[in-house]
């Protein structure tokens, strides 16, 4: 018995990994995605160039430079990601895929792994040229390594945030809609000023998918909004390493709960 179960294990993650290699390739070749990440990415760097003065140690430079891509990257990722499960889905892949060991939910992770790993090269790139210029404006070698490590933990789990909830969207409404009101959710969760219009809003709050407590924590960041949420009990203080993990989890969470609604949708029009 456990024999066949390692069978049907190895061959769900074989044909899972074959999947996330197709839609790479399909992503690599189609223009939506490059159309909205290869933009947003260059305005990143130079809205992320601002904070490199030069009078800050390597890894508080680093902090500020990723936290500064946060506005913008992960909004490009998410209309990026819009038409991701449709298109596939349209194409009839999703069906022929059935036939396989891989599971509706295995598709739907090999298929945002594929995407997602295209959609972030033009991040890879970024953080290469924005490491090189954190430590030569800093004058400290260690800025090659505290960039990739912020840009890590900073914007990374929010374009994770992002792709998941645009192409769960994109299930329930025409892709177009989609990618224009990532952009509004996207800047409700993260920055929204609920001292000037109040509505409720994650922004402040562990459910922020805003990069703001691990920043804080680890790179030194001052966070504008952290720990100052409408709801005290999900808005402890920034400074701390248990806070930013507690973060991190909260943010993958929801990504797994978007990715669970984007399967239930796919089970219920099937």
């Amino acid at each position: 018995m456990a024999r066949l179960m390692a069978h049907h294990l190895g061959a769900a993650v074989a044909t899972a990994a074959a999947t996330a290699r197709c839609e790479a390739r399909m992503a690599l070749r189609g223009r939506a995605l490059w159309l909205a990440a290869v933009p947003v990415t260059l305005l990143g760097l130079l809205v992320s160039v601002t904070p490199l003065t030069g009078g800050m140690p390597a890894r508080l430079t680093a902090g500020e430079a990723a936290s500064s891509l946060v506005l913008l990257l992960p909004i490009g990722v998410g209309v990026a990601f819009a038409d991701r499960f449709r298109r596939s889905r349209g194409t009839g892949i999703a069906e022929l895929l059935a036939a396989t060991p891989l599971s509706t939910g295995g598709w739907l992770l090999g298929t945002f792994a594929g995407a997602l790993a295209v959609a972030l090269v033009p991040l890879a790139v970024l953080t290469t040229v924005l490491a090189v210029l954190v430590a030569v404006r800093t004058g400290d070698p260690a800025g090659l390594v505290w960039t990739p490590l912020a840009v890590a933990a900073v914007p990374l789990p929010g374009c994770l945030w992002a792709a998941a909830l645009s192409a769960t969207l994109g299930l329930l409404l025409p892709v177009p809609a989609s990618r224009v009101l990532v952009v509004p959710l996207w800047l409700w969760a993260t920055v929204w000023n609920f001292t000037l219009l109040w509505v409720p809003t994650p922004t402040g709050t562990l459910l922020a998918p805003s990069g703001e407590y691990p920043a804080a924590a680890w790179f030194g960041v001052h966070p504008p909004w952290a720990g100052a949420g409408q709801v005290a009990g999900l808005s402890p203080g920034p400074g701390g390493t248990p806070a930013a993990l507690l973060w991190l989890g909260c943010t993958l969470a929801a990504v797994a709960v978007l990715l669970l609604c984007s399967r239930l949708i796919l089970v219920w029009k099937r």
